[in-house]
């Protein structure tokens, strides 16, 4: 499947700043670049800005490791994935983070200077998701930060691809700014290259269209947060947003909201 894109940097999958950085430092890291799926390539200028360091290819923090963990843990596959696939990989936190844990992995990225890091570290790379044809199917699929960048009108179309590559029992990690949460926005507006918002029931919409079922939606607790230390002052920080979240969903909607920056979900295929 092609997916014409205007040429804008590649894509990252998360977020290894600090939350006590300023915001822009924050979103600067955070903010993913437009992906595997357009033709463009990332620019010096944008891959400095995100911070990616070539010897820092692969690398995966311990805090991202527990968020990968978690993620990961919530897709609920009968056996652990054995194969493994990444759209748009950027520097390469998810797929050194699969590599730790045995798996093997597969990344899609269409700027060539990350493929080349990629190859240099041994990780199996795709240029784009036409390249899918003919690839075995995969247990896990991963696509964080992706469908912001994508048009509404080619969002089915890229779901639907990425179902076709999936195992009968596999799982898709889909995350993107959480369109129901008013602090999403900076994440949502950090980039100009974000097209779509997605709030949960939208993302519902999209899935269902595509025979595709949500089987978790939400973002990780405090103790499997990115860039966050597992310390008293996270957690207390941890009940205060539960509390903020309830007290705000109760006022404006009548039931408990989640005002994560984030949404997070795991789908599934509709079984027959």
């Amino acid at each position: 499947m092609a997916i014409d894109r205007d040429p804008e940097p590649g894509l990252t999958l998360n977020d290894n700043s600090s939350n006590h950085a300023p915001l822009q430092d924050r979103l600067a890291t955070r903010v993913p670049s437009k992906g595997p799926l357009h033709a463009g390539s990332m620019t010096d200028t944008y891959t400095d800005w995100k911070h990616w360091e070539a010897e820092q290819f692969g690398q995966c923090p311990r805090s991202d490791s527990r968020y990968f963990g978690w993620c990961i843990a919530r897709a609920n596959l009968p056996t652990p994935p054995n194969r493994i696939l990444e759209i748009g990989f950027g520097n390469g936190h998810f797929l050194g983070y699969c590599k730790s844990q045995g798996w093997s992995a597969t990344g899609i990225e269409t700027n060539a200077s990350l493929r080349d890091r990629a190859h240099l570290a041994g990780f199996a790379i795709l240029r784009s998701m036409t390249d899918l044809s003919g690839e075995k199917p995969f247990d896990l699929i991963a696509a964080f930060d992706v469908l912001e960048h994508v048009p509404s009108d080619q969002a089915e179309g890229m779901l639907t691809a990425l179902r076709s590559a999936l195992s009968p029992q596999g799982a898709i990690l889909l995350r993107v700014p959480n369109g129901d949460s008013p602090f999403g926005r900076p994440y949502q507006h950090g980039d100009r290259t974000h097209v779509e918002t997605y709030g949960s029931e939208k993302l519902r919409q999209l899935c269902a269209s595509v025979q595709l079922r949500i089987i978790h939606s939400g973002e990780a607790p405090w103790f499997a947060q990115q860039g966050q230390p597992r310390t008293v002052k996270t957690f207390l920080r941890s009940l205060l947003k539960r509390a903020l979240d309830r007290l705000i969903g109760f006022a404006y909607f009548g039931y408990h909201t989640d005002l994560s920056p984030n949404l997070f979900v795991v789908v599934k295929p509709i079984q027959a």
